[in-house]
């Protein structure tokens, strides 16, 4: 299997790297991640591309936006199994299943179906099977949490990768599960209103943790 990372952070800051090595960890076998982000080598990617029949693109939703670097390389490649210049003319050949890992910030899942109903596109322009989407809110948590609580977030990716290896598609059903909650519960709601004087405090202090020197709502583009 062939994992494509998408995310255009440093390997050793990026949640969607830390999600894409815990599904691979428990996909196993021959699975390698390669990382968009490394332009140089994009010409060794898309022979990667051209060879493998498991592929899944690992991103994060930037709040509804797929990152660049994934439909800038998308656009790059030689779509196969479709007509005299394709990779595999050969209707015969084994077809080639994509996926795709999708993380954001925003918990509900409701937040990423948009995204989702895209990517089910995706797959049939490169003349690939769709193999479904695994997608899971409030990742920014890896960011902020303790290793104990990190290892449980990534463990349950990693068994996600285990069964992936196993039924070669990210189960409707399963992600549904797994992706919970679809949107808040109503008392889940007025908690978080009434938490809201304490969060922006919280974020005050990670924005300083992080050098952040002016305001948390400064809008210097209206001025």
């Amino acid at each position: 299997m062939a994992i494509f990372s998408c995310s255009p952070k440093p390997e050793n800051r990026s949640n969607t790297v830390a999600i894409a090595k815990a599904f691979k960890d428990g996909y196993g076998g021959d699975a390698e991640i390669h990382h968009l982000n490394k332009r140089a080598g994009w010409d060794k990617y898309r022979g990667i591309f051209d060879k493998s029949t498991e592929i899944v693109f690992a991103m994060p939703l930037f709040v509804e936006c797929v990152p660049g670097l994934l439909m800038e390389f998308l656009e790059s490649l030689t779509p196969k199994n479709s007509g005299a210049d394709s990779v595999r003319p050969d209707e015969s050949a084994e077809k080639t299943r994509i996926g795709f890992i999708l993380q954001g910030g925003f918990e509900e899942a409701c937040q990423l179906r948009v995204c989702e109903k895209y990517l089910e596109t995706l797959p049939s322009y490169l003349g690939c099977e769709y193999s479904g989407t695994l997608l899971k809110g409030g990742m920014f948590a890896l960011t902020i949490a303790s290793e104990k609580r990190r290892s449980k977030i990534l463990g349950r990716f990693r068994e996600m990768g285990r069964i992936y290896a196993e039924t070669g598609v990210f189960d409707k059903a399963a992600v549904t599960k797994f992706a919970a909650p679809e949107r808040y519960s109503k008392p889940m709601r007025f908690l978080i209103a009434l938490l809201a004087p304490i969060n922006k405090i919280a974020w005050r202090y990670l924005a300083r943790k992080h050098g952040v020197q002016g305001r948390l709502d400064a809008r210097p583009y209206a001025q």
